[in-house]
């Protein structure tokens, strides 16, 4: 489909039937284009690391089927390469449900490879493969670097680019768009990530299997996809590259014979992998290493330089692939797989700062720069790390970036049998739910606070998966509605409960009527009519609620959590004090949004962060006081150097003002503001835990004249 735009317009293009992804095609290096997409408009890039002889954008992945797209900018003329792909589960589930020793693959056969892609369609020519016009111009221009690199290894290095064997034709004498080639042995297993964000993607990973498929065998034209693995969110294994063992891929221009691509779906600059997710890659890394005879403590030579056989796709070319996350992870994740330790989990670097993004902008242009790489060159790279920083400028701070990364399920792949290990602080908040205290404590309004939930549509869905109560029956799911100015609670075509309507679970409760992945809660559910419209609202302990607050992940200190924790809880505490309602004359006491509240994302973020449960609860019911009252502890993520007092955020008459008078604060030099600047600092909170403070030392700096003491009674 050939289009043509008018410069800087927006054009609608319509489609008889609904896709699922689409990519772009270009005929110029440096395209002006963007679509709009679940997460506003996307910038549109042409992909150079794989082969830089393609002209193809960026894939990108609706959440659901769609029937229009929006494209607006200055490139006058353009390809759209629309994919739709099947939305039948996958065939093999023995993955998900049995044990076994040894790793389950999804097959090509089992999550629907369609193997006519291979055979139907133009040949592949790829520049990295031995040729000899492998300086041919690059589309009609100079040839690149990365090409002529690719010339330069191919004569220094001749017998690491021989393949063993190359088959053209299948079984029936088709010629193969991309005839297999097989090498010779195996040294390197190369990690990538797909660079295309999960975080609020409903869709099973199956599906964005097949698009990415299709993406590789159809849109870039290899007629197969690159990667010989990928692995979802879940930890799902998918086969990726046909041919079956030794076979050459197409994940790293260059460096594809001797070696085997591993993608990991997400895009790691913007969000963490799931421990899931690496967990089924040093399961996978550590499978190859033992079927392919490679020592992974053992380094290795190739194409002259000397690595370990572990590597991420950025340790051979100039790029930022897997992404800061996986990066960052890398090292723990060859240590476990070097200590035979596949099961165990990693800890990923400090979220991406705003600072962090415009200083390796600055640094990447001034290598490019000096690698004389033509204008055109530089785009693609420096407008994805922009992006990154345009998503991080959010005046809730750094954990915006932690929320994307989708909730995976529990991990129901086969994997070998590991000893279990205890998990402090997901202990602790199992024991918040279940110990006979907390029990008791939900007829104790005292001990509980009422957030307001938010949630899709006018009738709300719920469950829990060993059943609810409401009015002394058991079922396992329910709808709520409203009738007038009562809520109605119906299971299949009984009515269970009209007015206000009091759920509880006998673990969490799932708001399945929620298109979030963290929909699961603690406590109680309550369902009102508030102003015209159904709310539901979690009444739960403090504490619980605490432990599902989105605000400082795992990744930060654990000092700067307990701070934050104590902050955090006298924040709360504060507005369940009658005089000072944040929202007065309404049942509830907060919301879920961090707009109008806290930012809470229940049981999900609690099992996901047991550093910050364990922080909660070794603060367990301490606040900031004066004189026996809570103070209402404001904090934030960054400021330039110094915070600032209420006068200057225009807070007029804020209780106990001078606590919060402007303080130096050296930690956050150089950074630019992000929030209100009043309180504690995210920025300077992590500094101080990095030089050794305690969270008391910390909340002290902040909130002088200030204790730390429990809630007063």
């Amino acid at each position: 489909m050939l289009l043509t735009a008018s410069v800087h317009t927006t054009q609608f293009v319509s489609f008889d039937s609904p896709i699922d992804a689409v990519s772009i095609g270009f005929s110029t290096d440096a395209p002006e284009l963007a679509i709009r997409s679940s997460k506003g408009w996307e910038t549109l890039v042409i992909e150079k690391e794989f082969d830089p002889l393609l002209r193809e954008s960026n894939l990108v992945i609706f959440p659901k089927p769609v029937t229009e797209i929006v494209l607006r900018g200055a490139t006058t003329d353009f390809t759209v390469h629309p994919i739709r792909i099947s939305h039948t589960p996958a065939s093999y589930s023995v993955a998900a449900t049995t044990p076994a020793s040894t790793p389950k693959i999804l097959s090509r056969r089992d999550w629907g490879a369609d193997e006519s892609y291979g055979i139907e369609g133009a040949p592949v020519t790829r520049s990295d493969e031995p040729t000899t016009d492998i300086t041919a111009s690059d589309n009609g221009g100079t040839p690149s670097q990365r090409i002529i690199d690719c010339e330069q290894a191919q004569k220094l290095y001749p017998e690491e680019f021989k393949a063993s064997a190359a088959v053209k034709t299948d079984a029936e004498g088709n010629r193969y768009r991309w005839p297999q080639r097989y090498s010779t042995n195996i040294k390197l297993l190369v990690v990538h990530h797909t660079a295309i964000a999960v975080g609020g993607d409903e869709r099973p990973g199956v599906e964005r299997m097949r698009a990415l498929y299709t993406y590789h065998a159809n849109n870039r034209g290899w007629g197969d996809i690159g990667y010989n693995f990928l692995i979802d969110e879940t930890g799902q294994i998918y086969e990726g590259r046909a041919g079956g063992d030794y076979i050459v891929g197409g994940h790293a221009y260059c460096y594809n014979v001797g070696t085997l691509g591993i993608a990991l779906m997400g895009n790691f600059d913007e969000e963490q992998p799931t421990q899931e997710q690496t967990k089924a890659l040093q399961w996978l890394l550590d499978d190859l290493a033992e079927r392919y005879e490679i020592d992974p403590a053992v380094n290795v030579t190739f194409h002259g330089k000397t690595m370990p056989p572990i590597v991420r796709h950025k340790d051979l070319l100039s790029t930022d692939c897997p992404g800061y996350y996986m990066s960052g992870a890398m090292a723990q994740v060859r240590t476990n797989v070097i200590a035979g330790n596949t099961d165990a989990g990693v800890t990923f670097p400090a979220a991406i700062t705003k600072k962090f993004v415009d200083k390796t902008v600055t640094r990447l242009k001034e290598r490019m720069e000096k690698a004389d790489i033509p204008e055109s060159r530089r785009l693609g790279r420096i407008n994805r790390l922009t992006r990154t920083a345009s998503r991080i400028n959010d005046t809730t701070g750094r954990q915006k970036l932690f929320k994307s990364v989708r909730n995976a399920p529990a991990d129901t792949r086969s994997t070998k049998e590991q000893p279990s290990r205890p998990v402090r602080g997901l202990q602790d908040y199992s024991a918040m739910q279940n110990t006979a205290e907390t029990k008791s404590r939900i007829t104790n309004n005292e001990s509980q606070i009422r957030i307001r939930l938010t949630h899709d549509g006018s009738v709300a869905r719920i469950s829990a998966r060993d059943g609810l109560t409401v009015n002394g029956q058991e079922i396992t799911e329910m709808r709520l509605g409203r009738d007038g100015d009562n809520c109605v609670a119906v299971s299949g075509s009984r009515t269970l409960a009209e007015g206000i309507v009091r759920v509880s679970g006998n673990t969490d409760i799932t708001v399945d009527s929620k298109s979030s992945p963290f929909n699961r809660y603690a406590g109680i559910i309550e369902c009102r009519i508030v102003e015209g419209t159904l709310t539901l609202i979690n009444e739960l302990p403090l504490d619980t609620y605490l432990a599902g607050l989105s605000e400082e992940p795992d990744t930060e200190p654990v000092e700067k959590q307990k701070a934050f924790a104590v902050a955090a809880r006298s924040y709360a505490a504060f507005y369940r004090i009658q005089a000072n309602r944040k929202f007065p004359g309404m049942p509830y006491d907060g919301d879920d949004s961090p707009a109008r509240f806290q930012s809470y994302s229940g049981v999900a973020y609690a099992e996901r962060n047991p550093r910050w449960v364990a922080a909660v609860t070794e603060t367990s019911g301490l606040v900031v006081t004066i004189a026996k009252q809570v103070v209402k502890t404001p904090y934030f993520s960054a400021d330039d150097g110094r915070t600032r007092s209420p006068d200057e955020a225009g807070w007029k008459n804020f209780p106990f003002a001078h606590v919060f008078s402007s303080k130096e604060d050296p930690w956050c030099e150089g950074l630019k503001q992000a929030g209100h600047g009043v309180g504690m600092s995210g920025c300077g909170a992590e500094g101080q835990a990095n030089e050794g403070k305690t969270y008391t030392q910390i909340l002290e700096y902040y909130y002088p004249t200030t204790r730390i003491a429990p809630i007063p009674q």
